[in-house]
């Protein structure tokens, strides 16, 4: 089996290959899928990426979702280097959010906006995650961190879905015992 690593070079080579307009089409047809789910009509709250670079673009989502309502979360990367983790706060628009870690938008920090995983069992929360690589098993590669896989334990109640194109499947990837899996992948081909 081919390591991490290697996957991961693999699908971000392919995903680095499509052009501008395949990965609008691509996205626009994601974000279709998404607004259609079950998961995304229920949710009070979206937990979702800021897309950066090539990766399936998220500001189409985001607005919509704060159009309807929905509270909207983004991840910020916090804390020292060798101990950093990830904590989603809430925005109120697009312009909230600024350059961050690595270069990756991130919203403007505001501690009481900041998302407690866990503390309302009540409310119907959707994780919209990002990644490297998937297969048909669910498997997810992300970009190295454990970020998604820390923050999906505490935040167990939570719907989790992963947005990835085509391209971005392999036939099978590596796993560890503290991967955590989406319960489904959206592609512009449909759901996994």
């Amino acid at each position: 089996m081919r390591t991490k690593k290697e996957c991961r070079r693999d699908a971000l080579g392919r995903r680095a290959l499509m052009s501008a307009r395949e990965r609008e089409t691509a996205g626009s047809r994601i974000a279709a899928l998404v607004k259609e789910s079950e998961e995304y009509r229920l949710a009070d709250k979206i937990l979702i990426y800021a897309s950066y670079r090539d990766e399936v673009p998220t500001y189409g989502l985001i607005e919509s979702a704060l159009r309807e309502g929905k509270q909207v979360f983004c991840p910020k990367i916090e804390g020292p280097a060798g101990n950093r983790t990830m904590s989603f706060y809430r925005i109120m628009a697009l312009e909230e959010l600024q350059e961050g870690f690595q270069g990756i938008p991130e919203p403007v920090v505001l501690q009481e906006r900041r998302y407690e995983a866990g503390k309302n069992k009540n409310s119907r929360d959707l994780v919209l995650m990002p990644g490297t690589a998937f297969d048909r098993q669910r498997r997810r590669l992300g970009y190295g961190g454990g970020f998604y896989d820390r923050f999906c334990q505490a935040a167990q109640g939570a719907a989790r879905i992963a947005l990835c194109f085509d391209c971005q499947l392999l036939e099978e990837l590596p796993e560890e015992e503290t991967d955590i899996r989406p319960e489904r992948i959206v592609t512009e081909s449909g759901w996994i």
